[in-house]
């Protein structure tokens, strides 16, 4: 560490050691600002898994929404147990909030009807867009183990090609579903939060220190070498 800044240079006569600490500074300050921008950014904090979907379905008739506590987010099961992670939190709304679950479901299908006032039964990986009967459709559930149902709806034409609407419909959501797989409950972390923080400044921090050890050490080296 004896010289390190190189004083020996006299290194403050040099226009372009000036502009290098100018724009040192100038980065530095802009890079400090970015972070605090960021803290306010959705992608900042850290969520932890709180339970599972399955665990919290009952018998009862509940939408997934029912099923949260406050400040809880609904997302799919990641594959590093125990680590922190960014969520889309408008996912959770437009994706899993309207799922009804029952452990019972077999048995609740004309209670979801009555709930939705959705009367259409579509198992579409059998019968595509074809009603089928609440028989054929309870009969589905039971032989799939089905818990959820998702109320969906696609636009509905007429016979000119006119749209007319939309058509609403249940459809059975298995464990390989697209809208239903693994999901948990996720809670944010102020610990984790905190941690990814620190490592962001930290990171930052390290970033500069390395650009000032290769300015002093290997540019001005390679410049002067070792004059005095």
């Amino acid at each position: 560490m004896n010289n390190f800044f190189r004083k020996d240079l006299n290194l403050k006569k040099r226009w372009w050691h000036r502009l290098f600490v100018v724009l040192f500074f100038a980065s530095f300050i802009l890079a400090l600002y970015t972070i605090y921008d960021t803290f306010n950014s959705p992608i900042i904090p850290q969520y932890e898994i709180v339970d599972s979907v399955n665990d919290r379905i009952t018998t009862d008739v509940k939408q997934i929404q029912e099923l949260k506590k406050p400040n809880e987010i609904v997302e799919e099961l990641h594959d590093r147990p125990g680590a922190s992670y960014h969520l889309n939190v408008p996912t959770d709304k437009t994706l899993y909030d309207d799922i009804f679950c029952s452990n019972d479901l077999e048995n609740k299908v004309a209670d979801v009807q009555n709930k939705t006032g959705i009367r259409t039964l579509f198992i579409r990986d059998m019968y595509g867009r074809n009603d089928v009967p609440i028989e054929t459709f309870t009969n589905y559930i039971r032989k799939n183990s089905i818990k959820c149902l998702l109320p969906d709806a696609y636009t509905h034409y007429d016979i000119n090609g006119q749209e007319d609407g939309k058509l609403k419909f249940l459809e059975p959501i298995g464990q390989d579903s697209l809208y239903y797989k693994d999901l948990v409950f996720y809670k944010k972390s102020n610990l984790l939060t905190t941690l990814y923080i620190l490592k962001i400044s930290l990171l930052v921090i390290a970033g500069f220190v390395a650009v000032v050890i290769l300015y002093y050490k290997v540019f001005l080296y390679i410049i002067f070498g070792n004059k005095k």
